[in-house]
Formats: structure tokens, C-alpha cells, sequence
């Protein structure tokens, strides 16, 4: 669940970030679900709150992708940011990025794990 003060932004890139769709806005709760396309399963949510806490425990979500380059360059067309790439000695790479407002996340490359 992501809290922010303007959840329509954050639909906007994580559906095209993550090519699914979103449910529409559910006003009595204030939560915005994006659902997988058909034949996959998983949820992510969103959550409308007057102001986001500064004190929030940092929570981030890994997305497994198949090319690194073209997914950060679709995350930053749609504003979002690179933070950093990390890379282990056995040569696996992640890259942590920011979504637009500020959020972190990591891509890596798939390997049908």
C-alpha cells in the first residue's frame, strides 16, 4: 500500500511501469487497486491520506523486468528517477529508482525465478 495525497499520480505510473490496469477509485475507502492482466495474480494499492508521515518505516517493492535499460528509461519518461545500481561479485545487478513522488523501488533482470 502507498500512502499519498495525490494517488491518481502514482496509478498513472506504476500501471504503465508494471503494464496493468487500475480498478476504479473506490471513494468510501480512498484506495485505488491496480490488477494484474488475466491469468496473472498479485495486487498493489493505493491509499489517499491527508499528508504522507515522515516517520513512515521505508517500504519498497522489487520489480522484476526483462531489460533494465528500457524499463528505467520508461521510469524516467514517465517521472520517476535513478537512485543507484548495485551489482553483486557474481555479477548480479538492481537498479534502486524513485517513482514521482519519491518512492523507492528496484528493478532487476528476470530470470523465470
Amino acid at each position: 500500500m502507498f500512502n499519498s495525497e495525490k494517488p491518481e499520480e502514482l496509478v498513472e505510473f506504476w500501471t504503465k511501469v508494471l503494464g496493468v490496469q487500475a480498478h476504479p477509485h473506490n471513494q468510501s475507502t480512498e484506495h485505488i487497486w491496480l490488477f494484474p492482466t488475466e491469468g496473472e495474480n498479485f495486487k498493489l494499492g493505493f491509499q489517499r491520506v491527508a499528508r504522507k508521515s515522515s516517520d513512515a518505516q521505508e517500504v519498497h517493492i522489487d520489480v522484476a523486468v526483462e531489460d533494465l535499460n528500457e524499463t528505467e528509461e520508461l521510469v524516467k519518461k514517465l517521472g520517476g528517477s535513478h537512485l543507484k545500481t548495485s551489482r553483486t561479485s557474481s555479477g548480479f545487478e538492481w537498479r534502486i529508482l524513485r517513482d514521482p513522488q519519491g518512492n523507492p523501488f528496484c528493478i532487476f533482470k528476470d530470470s523465470g525465478h
